[in-house]
Formats: C-alpha cells, structure tokens, sequence
C-alpha cells in the first residue's frame, strides 16, 4: 500500500512539475543574440554573443537555443565544408536560478552584406527532462561586413605601383596660402599675382610666386559590366575593395574623395554616387555604400548621366559630371571589362591633359591603345 501511495504522490508530483515548468519555464526569461559591433570588414573576426538571463528562483536544467547563421560566416574551430545554404547551431545552457550566462562564439564573414541571426528558437526541458516547451524569437541584430580594405602604398609591389601611378598624376598647382616669395614679371603672369607694394620700391614689375601642393581632390569611378565572364562574382567583388582601400589611402593623406559607382546601393533603384568628403569617417560612408551593393542593376553611362542630373536637381550640392571635368581633381577609373563606351569616357580626360589614372581587374591586361598605356595599372585578385 506504502508503495503505490508513494508511486502516486511520485505521479503527481511528476504531473504538477511538468505543468507548472510548461506554464513559467519561459517567465522573467531573457535570451539575446548580439553581435560585438554593428560593421566589420571582410575577413575580420568579431563575437555573437549569446546572453541568457534567467530572473526566477525555478531552475533551467537544459536550455537550448538554436539558430541559423549564412554559409558565408565562418564559425571558428568549426567544419563548415560540408555547408550548403545555411548553418544550424544548437546550444545547450544549463542555468539556475537568478543567474545570466554569456557565451561568445568567434565568428568571420567571408563575404560583404547585411548579416542576421535567423530562426532563433528557444527550448526548454523540466527538470525530469521528459518534455520539451519551445519559444520562437525575433531577432533583431545584424553585421553589416563591409568590402575587405587592402594596405595601398605599402602592401604589395602591384599596390605600390598603381598608388604610385595615381599619386604621379596628381594635378600639383600653386597653394596660395603658402607664399615662398618674388620674381621677376614674366609675359603671361596674371595682374593679380603683380606685388605693386615691391614694384614700387624696386623700379620693376614684380609678382608673387608660391610653393606647389600636389591636388587634394580625388574622384573614384568604379565601372562594373554584366558578363558572362570568367570569375565574374570574384572580379565585382574586387572593384568594390579596391574602391575602400584606394578611399582609405587618399583620405590618409589628406585627399578629399568623392566615389561614383553604376550599380545600384541598397535603396536598389539609383547608382551609388558618394558626395565629396575628407574626414575619416567619409570612409565609413563609402564602406557602407559598397556593402550594399546588390549588382541587380548596373547602369550604362546614358542612364549613369540621366542620374546625375536627378541628383542635381534634388539639390543634393554635388555634380558629378562637373567633377570628371575639373582639371583640379584626379580622376581614378576601375574596372574589370574595359568596353568601348568606358573607354571612350577615359580617352576623353586623358585629351584634356587633365590628371588621371585607369586599374583594371584581372589576370593580363587587353590590348591597350597607346593613349592608354601610360595611365593604366593591372591590378590581378589573389583568388583567380
């Protein structure tokens, strides 16, 4: 008799167990998903961090949660080979109560673009484990991977070369703050230059003469073209870098950059066109315009040309056409399809003997016209 009382109340206790964790296993519950920091570069390492704050006195023997993650974010000490689409992760907390538990997994995005936590799924079990109550979450956090930022002018020779090329036709002309002092009048010499104050003293015409500073105006155009082409994904990939790192090094030295490129930014309908800027934080602006970049649509130069002027007639302060004409800003083309209607854009600035510099993507350079070849840099991706 002692025995089946004792298995009834071992019954009952087991019943009210199971319905009471059913009905508050998830209460003062608190389960997030957050990545370390909002951007990073391709390549760069950061931390989701998974935080599970359980504010009751009832324990969670076994908690799990699980999510999903891109196939293009790489899970340290993890095999990914076998990924196709997406990763599924499945963690197992065991927490008590009034306790947070905090797990950092290293993560790296192998890729540019908006990244979330997908699919999270809490589950919990009683504490005889005999069954399992889920909780479905919304996850808000996201990592935005910029393109990957490349050392140029000190990394590799072919770096070093091509930001060598660019910096040798910089447009260098007189910085009139910096007066370095007189000459003898030459036929030619502006009014506005003449020192009357020195002529008079001396009895000849002289005029001021200032030291040169090298422009510090760079406009990037990055010219993407729809294939089919080999390496095609891995060479719109590269365009995109080689505009961050090449923004990167002329804001460092003092530039002020402006970035054009003709496929369509996150809002999906118009070019990417990045106003002029000079402070380091125009980077962040032109990274993550890049990292939105969707190549749905590219934009031949009659519709890159109708954009423009939608720009300008919103009133947005910047011409983008009146920057490929100043003679004072150096103009540097990218590409990695050299067709002919880029190539007459290039041929154009290159009659004015304005300054400018083409770096084309790929394994060998095309047959070049002559006009060409003085300006243009190959620039060949580690990974074709």
């Amino acid at each position: 008799m002692k025995i089946v009382l004792l298995m009834i109340v071992v019954l009952i206790s087991f019943i009210l167990t199971r319905i009471y964790y059913g009905k508050h296993w998830k209460k003062r519950l608190q389960v997030s998903l957050q990545f370390s920091q909002e951007t990073a570069h391709e390549g760069e390492w950061v931390s989701l961090e998974e935080v599970i704050t359980n504010n009751k006195a009832m324990p969670l023997p076994a908690l799990k949660v699980k999510f999903q993650l891109s196939r293009f974010m790489v899970i340290e000490n993890q095999d990914m080979k076998h990924v196709t689409d997406h990763y599924y992760r499945n963690d197992l907390f065991s927490i008590g109560g009034f306790k947070q538990v905090t797990r950092r997994i290293p993560v790296m995005a192998t890729r540019r673009g908006p990244y979330r936590v997908d699919g999270v799924q809490v589950v919990g079990s009683d504490i005889f484990f005999s069954k399992q109550h889920a909780w479905i979450l919304e996850s808000s956090t996201q990592l935005l991977v910029t393109p990957k930022n490349y050392t140029i002018g000190t990394g590799d020779l072919p770096f070093r070369t091509m930001w060598g090329d660019v910096v040798s036709k910089l447009k260098l002309y007189e910085d009139f703050s910096a007066f370095a002092g007189l000459r003898d009048y030459q036929p030619g010499d502006p009014i506005q230059k003449i020192n009357w104050k020195a002529s008079a003293k001396s009895g000849d015409w002289q005029v001021n003469y200032y030291d040169t500073t090298m422009d510090k105006r760079l406009h990037i155009v990055l010219h993407a073209e729809r294939g089919p082409m080999s390496h095609e994904e891995e060479l719109r990939e590269e365009l995109l870098r080689l505009g961050v790192s090449f923004t990167s090094s002329a804001l460092s030295i003092g530039q002020s950059v402006s970035l054009e490129c003709n496929v369509s930014g996150s809002d999906g309908g118009t070019p990417l066109m990045v106003p002029e800027g000079s402070s380091m934080g125009h980077l962040s602006t032109i990274e993550i315009g890049l990292a939105g970049i969707d190549y749905e649509t590219i934009f031949d130069a009659k519709r890159m040309q109708q954009a423009m002027r939608e720009r300008m007639e919103l009133g947005d302060g910047n011409d983008f056409s009146a920057e490929e004409e100043n003679y004072n800003t150096s103009v540097l083309y990218i590409t990695y399809s050299l067709r002919p209607e880029f190539e007459k854009r290039i041929r154009a600035r290159i009659r004015t003997g304005a300054p400018c510099c083409l770096v084309i993507i790929g394994e060998k350079l095309p047959t070049l016209p002559q006009e060409l070849m003085g300006c243009t840099a190959l620039w060949t991706p580690r990974n074709l």
